[in-house]
């Protein structure tokens, strides 16, 4: 069974659509609001593909082979990959593989009877087969360029490296001059850094006020999406796997769903290669277009963006999305995406959907994810897009034209938080990031070990993300700008900064109740005044979040997830430990990717 929708922004076309897809139909002739007959056939999942190809084998008169296998053969080129049609494996025999086109029949039919002798070397196989055959085949070459691609093009942009010598240099300074003052001048160096961090929390805590004050206090009506053109254009969907064969099933159940003609959809299941259960829990639940199960090898590093590098040079689509296996889709966002990409401009790179927590009742954790998301995905990630400040991209669900992502190098594989390095990489080469009305509803962690695991690996990243991107400070400011720029610091320093501070407020507070007069010894105005701010920091804080987080979930009409909000004093104080955990993990395991399990904790379907 899938996941009904709850949100009260999803009208009946949700449920209609993820019944059909549930059912292995369309719904009652209807396809994108208008009637079938005026939409591009749609292959049904699975066997058509082959039965169309073993038809064609059979007029050729040729054998078919569902499963070719390129032996020894030269490795292919990307354009070959893309195309598909022809390859011919280089072991002893010689077989040249074909997946033809109707349309090109007529002409390998007069070629056979011109060259009978060579009839018994061709094989018929469909474009699916042979283009995994093909990655295949050139697999490991294609692993390679991956990881090396951005640091290659761009190595200034790279994480390859964690930090450059300048860097090491001055952050060591800076430790040294932090120690010498702290071991002269105690309270007043400790006093100083608690106010350098108090302006990068206060200037969080001034975008949520900012988001708050925008986010409306009704329901949000779901948008109204257009008629599309009869002949849309293909939409690559990656979808990154590892030790998650429990999701396949309902994972595909989601992506058939999706509202877009199927002979225009290119799905890419992208799965390690030794992960034998999930690539064969994805072979048994897909048969071909649009389905391909991308076997990466085992090159390290090891993580999510470098399977999603791997696979982007023979994506077929204009359009390209991610999806995480917990995913679940609202059945219209490609089309809400796509029709958003036809009415903005080609300065417009990307689309971010929102990301809605669907177990937030499970327990404390997951209730206060769900507050936490809310937040961000439907009150500050929309407010930076109006401001035209870098997007922080989450993880999934976002939809990028695929010649921008190309020309910005892709993701970068050795980043653990791919995401939010690509949103401030999109914007150094001048593009935007904006937001999309219909949502993915995400599963979040149940356990706290695995959610620390996660927000250790997102904090980590982030840290990564800002030594890249400041390894040459005036260059980063002349191309983000000056707003650009101050958004950057606020998100990517302050996030991590707000976090790290976190727990001196709550000491301060602390202190406060128990002893007032402690804070003050000999009664300096320095003092006075770090007190002050940690205490207004920590109340304008809570309140800042308290009220964004309400509206986006009143807007979402989630009101009983409202009830985590008290629970963010807990909550901030793990993201704090995790936050400290990330700064030694940056040190001692820079690359390493903390995998988060899934499907442990999804609510059962009503």
């Amino acid at each position: 069974m899938v996941q009904e929708w709850k949100c009260t922004s999803f009208n009946e076309y949700s449920r209609i659509r993820l019944r059909a897809a549930r059912d292995g139909g369309a719904p009652g002739g209807i396809v994108a609001g208008r009637p079938a007959s005026d939409r591009p056939a749609r292959l049904p999942p699975g066997g058509p593909e082959t039965q169309v190809f073993r038809a064609r084998a059979r007029r050729l008169g040729l054998a078919f082979e569902p499963q070719p296998v390129l032996a020894g053969a030269i490795t292919p080129d990307l354009d070959a990959i893309r195309r598909a049609t022809i390859a011919m494996s280089g072991d002893g025999d010689q077989l040249v593989y074909l997946a033809p086109e109707e349309a090109a029949l007529a002409g390998i039919s007069s070629w056979i009877h011109a060259f009978p002798r060579f009839t018994w070397r061709l094989r018929v196989t469909t474009r699916t087969a042979l283009r995994m055959a093909l990655v295949a085949a050139a697999s490991r070459r294609l692993a390679q360029e991956a990881v090396a691609r951005l640091a290659e093009f761009r190595p200034d942009l790279s994480a390859r490296r964690v930090a450059t010598p300048v860097q090491v240099a001055l952050l060591a300074a800076v430790l040294v001059v932090v120690l010498a003052a702290t071991l002269h001048l105690p309270m007043a160096a400790l006093l100083t850094l608690n106010l350098v961090g108090a302006v990068f929390f206060f200037g969080v805590t001034a975008l949520r006020g900012l988001a708050a004050a925008q986010v409306g206090v009704a329901p949000a009506a779901e948008p109204a999406l257009p008629d599309l053109p009869l002949r849309l254009p293909h939409y690559t969907v990656l979808v990154p796997l590892y030790r998650e064969a429990n999701m396949v099933p309902e994972l595909v159940v989601a992506l058939n769903a999706l509202d877009w003609p199927r002979d225009r959809l290119d799905i890419k299941l992208l799965l390690e290669a030794d992960d034998t259960e999930t690539i064969a829990a994805a072979r048994a639940a897909t048969a071909g277009a649009p389905y391909e199960v991308v076997v990466i090898p085992a090159i390290g590093p090891r993580t999510k963006p470098k399977a999603l590098a791997f696979a982007l040079p023979f994506a077929r689509g204009a359009f390209v999305t991610v999806y995480d296996a917990e995913d679940r889709p609202h059945p219209a966002q490609l089309r809400e995406a796509y029709d958003a990409f036809r009415a903005s401009g080609p300065d417009v790179a990307c689309f971010q959907a929102p990301l809605v927590i669907n177990n937030g009742r499970a327990n404390w954790l997951t209730l206060s994810f769900a507050v936490e998301y809310a937040a961000l995905f439907d009150g500050l990630l929309p407010l930076l897009a109006g401001l035209r400040m870098p997007l922080p991209l989450g993880g999934t669900s976002n939809h990028f034209r695929r010649e921008a992502l190309e020309r910005v190098g892709g993701w970068d594989p050795y980043n653990v938080t791919e995401d939010a390095d690509l949103g401030i990489r999109l914007a150094r080469f001048g593009y935007r990031c904006l937001t999309l009305d219909l949502p993915t509803l995400e599963e979040a962690p149940l356990r706290l070990g695995a959610w620390v695991g996660q927000r250790t690996r997102w904090f980590k990243g982030w840290l990564q993300t800002w030594l890249v991107h400041m390894r040459h400070p005036v260059r980063l400011v002349r191309e983000l700008g000056p707003r650009g720029t101050l958004g950057f610091l606020l998100i990517g320093t302050g996030l991590v900064l707000s976090s790290v501070i976190y727990p001196v407020y709550l000491v301060t507070l602390l202190a406060m109740v128990t002893e007032p007069l402690s804070l003050w010894g000999d009664g300096g105005i320095l003092a006075a005044v770090v007190v002050g701010v940690n205490l207004f920091n920590l109340g304008a804080g809570y309140l800042a979040m308290a009220v964004l987080s309400g509206r986006a979930l009143r807007m979402r009409g989630r009101h009983e997830e409202a009830a985590g909000i008290i629970l963010l004093p807990i909550y901030w104080l793990l993201m704090s430990y995790a936050s400290y955990r990330a700064i030694w993990q940056l040190v001692v395991r820079p690359h390493y990717w903390e995998k988060t399990p899934h499907g442990t904790a999804m609510p059962a379907p009503t």
